[in-house]
């Protein structure tokens, strides 16, 4: 038997059409951050201009600008225009695409200049939502022009989807479009909750029931070792499948899970410390100046604002801190009946560099 044929065969036997954890990105099966959602959506009807959404690689914004550009009327951009004729030319070719007379009689666009006056010449007003996806690969000259164009288009939301370097590294230069951002969010990780829904919601996709042929156990361990990111979950849950296939098994349980190698990235560490998120770094520099905290330490000295109530802010700083110790930022040591974390070396010597 062939290997195509014992995947399907595998497939066939625990109820699936295809392999629902591939990283192709489904905005029907979107999962999580409810209250965030709640702020987003809020802001969206309430005519909000600029909104930011930042987070780590697999947090989820991809797919969460995907879902928006199905439940609005939108204009996705999947990357941030070279320049303003790109812009412009985005959008006479989809939201202002000339009519069957205009091709006719051969008028042209004009450009980006006349974009906002046709635009609003057409849509009168109706609500419009602009997504900027890796706004972070945005030119400093391309953002003032999104800036300007969307100031002028009646009904527009522009959200930007980013790394968290983007606050440093775009709108430090950009004080206009900074003061317009009115909403900011960030994607942090999901519950455990939602990671079983996420399984879940991915298996029934493809015909499957429940979280079968996974343990509630196995998926367990999947969210504490993916930190709640999705595209970890996604991945890992993808390693088990495929390892169960070449046992033969038809139970995904804790027997498949292979710990990851505690090896240095070659990833330059600047450049690693730099792409995490506010919280990620606050955490880390808290850290770094306290010979080990735990989680509940962590809470009490940190801003958790943003957070509905300290159960919340403990959960989510649980998953951060998951999240460092996998990419190798922090260690975790049993100290009493708790755990304590330390930063680890190699972010120590980055810190004690700067």
């Amino acid at each position: 038997m062939n290997e195509t044929s014992a995947v399907m065969k595998w497939y066939e036997h625990v109820g699936w059409k295809s392999n629902p954890f591939t990283l192709e990105i489904k905005p029907h099966l979107f999962v999580g951050y409810k209250d965030k959602l709640d702020r987003l959506l809020q802001a969206i009807e309430a005519g909000e201009k600029f909104i930011l959404i930042t987070g780590p690689t697999g947090a989820g914004k991809t797919t969460l600008l995907k879902w928006l550009s199905e439940n609005y009327f939108a204009l996705y951009l999947p990357k941030p225009p070279s320049s303003k004729e790109e812009l412009a030319t985005v959008f006479y070719a989809t939201v202002l695409k000339p009519s069957m007379l205009d091709r006719i009689l051969r008028r042209m666009p004009d450009g980006v200049f006349s974009l906002p006056e046709k635009f609003n010449k057409k849509y009168k007003g109706k609500r419009f939502v602009l997504l900027v996806d890796e706004a972070h690969e945005t030119g400093i000259e391309v953002l003032e022009w999104i800036r300007s164009i969307a100031d002028q288009i009646a009904g527009c939301t522009t959200i930007f989807a980013a790394l968290p370097k983007f606050k440093d590294e775009h709108l430090r230069s950009l004080e206009t479009l900074r003061q317009r951002i009115t909403l900011e969010i960030e994607l942090d990780a999901l519950s455990k909750d939602e990671t079983i829904e996420l399984i879940r919601k991915r298996i029934e996709d493809v015909g499957g029931r429940g979280i079968e042929p996974f343990t509630y156990q196995t998926v367990e361990t999947v969210y504490y070792m993916a930190g709640g990111f999705p595209r970890e979950v996604l991945k890992l849950c993808n390693e088990l499948v495929y390892a169960a296939i070449e046992r033969n098994v038809y139970v995904i349980d804790a027997s498949l899970i292979k710990e990851p190698k505690k090896e240095d990235s070659k990833v330059n560490v600047k450049d690693e410390f730099e792409s995490l998120t506010e919280k990620q770094r606050e955490i880390v520099l808290l850290l770094s100046k306290n010979d080990g905290m735990t989680p509940a330490q962590i809470v009490k000295n940190i801003d958790v604002s943003d957070y509905k109530s300290d159960v919340h802010a403990l959960r989510a700083v649980n998953n951060i801190l998951r999240r460092l110790e996998r990419d190798g930022f922090v260690s975790r040591s049993k100290r009493g009946r708790s755990y304590v974390y330390k930063v680890s070396p190699k972010i120590k010597n980055l810190l004690v560099e700067s």
